[in-house]
């Protein structure tokens, strides 16, 4: 029996959803599907803590799989945020797949985003069959790092 049958959604905890939701709506180009506020005793059985009220936006990337980006803040409780880096073992981050990321890294560069460094080539052909694939890791709002990535 397979456990896991399909890739379903991600999320990401956020300070201030109306501040990320310019970032991932306005400048990264995510749709909204849907919102919903959790709150009561599923939700802070779900979460392992007390008391908790979530306020969650889900997106979607305008082309694609129906892989769905869940913008989480949690209003109840405040939490400090995280101290996970790139490299350390308790950081995750996910890629987008963009169409030209020379022309992707120009326009957020322009609007503000701040990038952990310029875009960079792995020639993957030699070891993989695959080709050369172009990436580039950025930050959202809150300091979340996300990859984009340019694939023959």
């Amino acid at each position: 029996m397979d456990v896991v049958t399909r890739l379903d959604h991600i999320s990401v905890t956020v300070s201030d959803l109306q501040r990320s939701l310019a970032f991932y709506k306005d400048i990264m180009g995510f749709q909204e599907v849907e919102r919903h506020r959790l709150d009561g005793d599923t939700i802070s059985t779900m979460a392992g803590k007390p008391n908790v009220i979530m306020q969650v936006v889900r997106l979607k990337a305008p082309h694609g799989p129906e892989i769905l980006l869940d913008l989480q803040q949690y209003v109840q409780p405040k939490e400090s945020p995280s101290n996970a880096e790139l490299g350390m073992p308790n950081h995750s981050h996910f890629c987008f797949a963009v169409t030209n990321l020379a022309a992707a890294y120009a326009e957020l560069k322009a609007k503000g985003v701040e990038f952990v460094s310029a875009p960079v080539t792995f020639d993957l052909g030699k070891d993989w069959d695959y080709g050369a694939v172009h990436v580039v890791f950025l930050k959202d709002p809150d300091g979340f790092v996300l990859e984009l990535l340019e694939a023959p």
